[in-house]
């Protein structure tokens, strides 16, 4: 089994005193409330570890959902939305028609909205939730169509942007500042901030106890790594699941949900792109556009379920 790294070996103390702050800030809240995994103890929490765990049946987790009645309220209703349709009695139906993957994704869902619900943050803020959705959908979606998936895809998705969220709420002075010193947003994540939301996203991973792979491209999502590739295959490439949130990422930004800075690409030059010429060569990542269109519109059925009242206990 791979070691961890202590979340505070991704954020090195920098000798400039403003900084600093920011860095002890953000090791104050991870200690303190950082992680995002449910109590062992609670429903969720058992259900997070059967999620991951290869032994897992759907009666399993059936079993433990039927204890949280907001929970099984969510998964029935997200089950029966147009996104999966599955048009289920009951939520054993649901569960049993839609499968592991399915429930993973929404204890993922409900884990990290729960964990994140109490940060307060103006109405806009709901893109970032649907985008991270989105990215999330998208980022298992193409992964799987050059191996088996394990949920790590789907969670570094969901949390790979989770940076700019601490950095809004626990420093909003210096998050108001990336966007009016009048740079580029990359250049002023590097002035003014010890350093950057990837970072941070990488160290909340870690607070986590996340698989190292998730990790890995959370850190990377700004990075695609091709010149790192050589001839190795997917299956082999240390860094084939940062490529592939970086590409989702990038798709993201050109189907208006660049929250942060205006895209500069379009989805064709992404589809045109060395990473996914690269990835084609050994399955197929198929139009970009037309799994963007299906994504978007899944995405957007279940944030509506998760996000409709804002109650996630």
């Amino acid at each position: 089994m791979q070691t961890l790294p202590n979340f505070e070996t991704l954020l090195p103390r920098p000798d400039d005193p403003a900084k600093a702050a920011i860095r002890d800030k953000l090791v104050t809240v991870l200690n303190s409330q950082g992680e995002i995994l449910p109590s062992a103890n609670s429903p969720r929490g058992k259900l997070w570890h059967l999620v991951n765990s290869p032994e897992t049946s759907i009666n399993d987790c059936e079993e433990v959902i039927l204890l949280d009645s907001a929970l099984a309220s969510r998964i029935f209703r997200v089950a029966n939305s147009g996104a999966y349709g599955v048009e289920a009695e009951n939520i054993s139906a649901a569960i049993l028609r839609l499968g592991l993957k399915f429930v993973r994704e929404q204890v993922f869902n409900a884990g990290v909205f729960k964990q994140y619900s109490g940060w307060t943050l103006p109405p806009e803020w709901d893109l970032f939730w649907l985008r991270s959705i989105f990215v999330a959908r998208l980022c298992e979606r193409i992964a799987s169509k050059f191996g088996p998936t394990n949920g790590s895809e789907y969670l570094a998705g969901l949390i790979h942007d989770i940076g700019w969220l601490f950095l809004a709420t626990y420093v909003p002075d210096e998050f108001t500042s990336l966007f009016t010193c009048g740079k580029p947003v990359g250049e002023a994540e590097k002035e003014l901030l010890p350093f950057g939301h990837a970072e941070i996203g990488s160290a909340i991973a870690v607070r986590s106890a996340l698989p190292p792979r998730a990790i890995d491209a959370i850190l990377r999502h700004h990075e695609s790594g091709i010149e790192e590739v050589g001839g190795l295959p997917p299956g082999k490439c240390p860094h084939f699941l940062g490529m592939i949130l970086s590409i989702c990422d990038g798709v993201a930004d050109c189907c208006h949900m660049d929250m942060f800075e205006p895209s500069i690409r379009t989805l064709e030059e992404i589809q045109e792109s060395p990473e996914v010429r690269w990835l084609n060569k050994f399955g197929d990542v198929q139009d970009l556009r037309s799994l963007a269109q299906e994504e978007l519109t899944r995405s957007q059925e279940i944030f509506d379920v998760f996000f409709s009242n804002r109650n996630f206990k």
